[in-house]
Protein backbone atom coordinates (compact mmCIF):
# COMPACT_ATOMS: atom_id res chain seq x y z
CA UNK A 1 0.00 0.00 0.00
CA UNK A 2 1.27 3.21 -1.20
CA UNK A 3 0.66 6.47 1.15
CA UNK A 4 0.24 9.91 -0.33
CA UNK A 5 0.91 13.20 1.88
CA UNK A 6 -0.09 16.70 1.36
CA UNK A 7 3.53 18.81 2.89
CA UNK A 8 3.19 22.56 3.35
CA UNK A 9 6.38 24.07 4.56
CA UNK A 10 5.65 28.12 5.97
CA UNK A 11 7.29 30.70 8.19
CA UNK A 12 5.51 30.77 11.12
CA UNK A 13 6.82 34.17 13.42
CA UNK A 14 9.75 33.88 10.92
CA UNK A 15 10.81 30.52 11.91
CA UNK A 16 10.61 27.40 9.25
CA UNK A 17 8.13 25.10 10.03
CA UNK A 18 6.48 22.10 8.02
CA UNK A 19 3.30 19.81 8.36
CA UNK A 20 2.90 16.73 6.61
CA UNK A 21 -0.85 15.04 6.24
CA UNK A 22 -2.00 12.03 5.22
CA UNK A 23 -3.90 12.24 2.21
CA UNK A 24 -6.10 9.64 2.74
CA UNK A 25 -7.66 10.53 6.27
CA UNK A 26 -6.09 13.69 6.39
CA UNK A 27 -4.45 13.25 9.61
CA UNK A 28 -1.71 15.03 11.16
CA UNK A 29 1.30 12.88 10.39
CA UNK A 30 4.46 15.43 11.37
CA UNK A 31 4.40 18.20 12.69
CA UNK A 32 7.71 20.58 13.23
CA UNK A 33 8.76 24.07 13.99
CA UNK A 34 12.14 25.47 13.96
CA UNK A 35 13.33 26.10 18.05
CA UNK A 36 16.14 27.53 17.80
CA UNK A 37 17.90 30.76 19.51
CA UNK A 38 20.59 33.22 18.49
CA UNK A 39 22.88 31.50 21.16
CA UNK A 40 25.24 29.88 19.36
CA UNK A 41 23.01 29.28 16.74
CA UNK A 42 25.26 27.00 14.06
CA UNK A 43 25.14 24.43 16.98
CA UNK A 44 20.99 25.28 17.24
CA UNK A 45 20.64 24.80 13.13
CA UNK A 46 22.69 21.76 13.64
CA UNK A 47 20.52 20.01 16.62
CA UNK A 48 17.26 21.45 15.06
CA UNK A 49 17.74 19.76 11.73
CA UNK A 50 18.68 16.67 13.24
CA UNK A 51 15.51 16.56 15.07
CA UNK A 52 13.03 17.55 11.58
CA UNK A 53 15.14 14.40 10.01
CA UNK A 54 14.60 11.95 13.13
CA UNK A 55 11.15 13.09 12.56
CA UNK A 56 11.11 12.49 8.99
CA UNK A 57 12.40 8.64 9.90
CA UNK A 58 10.02 8.08 12.05
CA UNK A 59 7.38 8.73 9.55
CA UNK A 60 8.75 6.50 7.04
CA UNK A 61 9.06 3.58 9.44
CA UNK A 62 5.08 4.26 9.32
CA UNK A 63 4.66 2.58 5.87
CA UNK A 64 3.79 -0.68 4.85
CA UNK A 65 6.97 -3.00 5.31
CA UNK A 66 5.68 -6.23 3.20
CA UNK A 67 8.09 -5.74 0.98
CA UNK A 68 11.20 -5.40 3.02
CA UNK A 69 13.42 -8.52 3.12
CA UNK A 70 14.91 -9.58 6.26
CA UNK A 71 18.79 -11.10 6.27
CA UNK A 72 20.90 -12.87 8.74
CA UNK A 73 23.66 -11.17 10.25
CA UNK A 74 26.04 -13.38 11.47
Amino acid sequence: MIMSYQIEAFLENGNPSLKIWDSKDHSLCLSWTYRGNEINKSQEIKKEVHRLFRQLLLLTLKEDVNNVRVFKAK
